[in-house]
């Protein structure tokens, strides 16, 4: 019988506890969460134990699963890479470039596969967009739109532990672009803003980022980012090629008020855990393949630090307030 550790019992240890439920009823789930009580309450409802300690929950299991909050992810996923356990770790990977390096080292070092949660890369819609552009479908590339905003802005104590809506939310499209286009970012201009109530002056944090990214061969992708969308969770993207257009999450849940104000959806997304419902379902399958050694690793630990590169620099741009030219090593996969 295949053993998962489940390491973090909030919304997305929830989200990935059901769905491995879902995909394998004959998995032995363990769970922990330092509040032993959150465990307890999610092995209520997805049968499986609590452990007392992670060193007990990461004894005897295949495979784990980080879901515990952001700036906890370098010391959860190093201990279960450590024993050899196949590791799947929500985004982002851990907060900072110098601990991704570290991770990916470990990782080689153990020989042990590492999948980050950047569940678009699992996303039916996404998958067939970044296959339709990389076959060159819709020509080549002249402009990549990218919209991500919450519905409701995230407490203070999220915010405290996330590492700020760069490496929260706009880390996502940050990866996107460049898995689908294949091409290499040369620079980055950023803005951001606090435009809304709460407590992101505190955290050194924004609730609305623009992005420009340039990609090799010219093209320009532009991100934007925002923590508070009334209307509803509008996460989505837009592909302008030489030979089409092509969009992924325009449909009718997507939370856009036309002139006419009765023109408005009847039913919006709430949140991420229902937009993104099929593409977490099935980054749960993936890890389940790897971790019987017979699937793709969907986004390898190396893959998954390119995107802090370019999160550091995007909060760099934004401090410096001009563009951050990305040249050389910064640009390769490499270490």
């Amino acid at each position: 019988m295949t053993a998962i550790a489940v390491l973090g019992t909030g919304r997305m240890g929830t989200v990935h506890a059901r769905n491995l439920r879902a995909a394998d009823p004959t998995l032995e789930l363990v769970f922990f969460d330092v509040s032993r009580n959150a465990a307890t309450a999610l092995c209520a409802h997805v049968a499986g134990r609590v452990a007392d300690t992670l060193a007990d929950a990461l004894t005897g299991v295949d495979g784990a699963v980080v879901a515990t909050p952001s700036d906890s992810h370098y010391d959860v996923a190093r201990a279960a890479i450590s024993r050899g356990i196949t590791v799947f770790c929500e985004k982002p990977m851990v907060i900072g470039l110098t601990e991704a390096d570290k991770i990916v080292t470990l990782a080689e070092r153990f020989d042990v596969q590492v999948q980050v949660g950047f569940q678009r890369r699992c996303d039916p819609d996404y998958v067939a967009l970044k296959n339709a552009v990389r076959s060159l479908r819709h020509g080549d590339p002249l402009l990549i739109r990218a919209v991500a905003a919450d519905r409701w802005p995230p407490s203070t104590e999220f915010m405290a532990h996330s590492g700020g809506i760069v490496r929260d939310c706009l880390i996502h499209d940050l990866d996107v672009v460049p898995w689908m286009t294949g091409r290499d970012v040369s620079s980055v201009y950023a803005q951001g803003a606090i435009l809304t109530a709460g407590s992101y002056a505190e955290h050194d944090d924004h609730d609305m980022v623009t992005v420009v990214l340039t990609l090799d061969g010219g093209a320009h992708a532009v991100l934007t980012a925002s923590r508070t969308n009334p209307l509803g969770y509008d996460h989505r993207i837009e592909f302008l090629g030489t030979a089409g257009t092509a969009s992924v999450g325009l449909d009718r849940r997507t939370p856009i008020r036309r002139t006419d104000e009765e023109c408005r959806p009847e039913t919006v997304y709430e949140d991420f855990r229902e937009r993104f419902a099929a593409a977490y379902a099935a980054e749960m399958m993936a890890f389940l393949r790897l971790v019987a050694g017979d699937g793709e690793n969907p986004c390898p630990a190396r893959e998954a630090r390119k995107a802090l590169v370019l999160a550091e620099a995007v909060e760099r741009s934004i401090r410096l307030g001009r563009p951050v030219n990305l040249t050389g090593p910064v640009r390769t996969s490499g270490l």
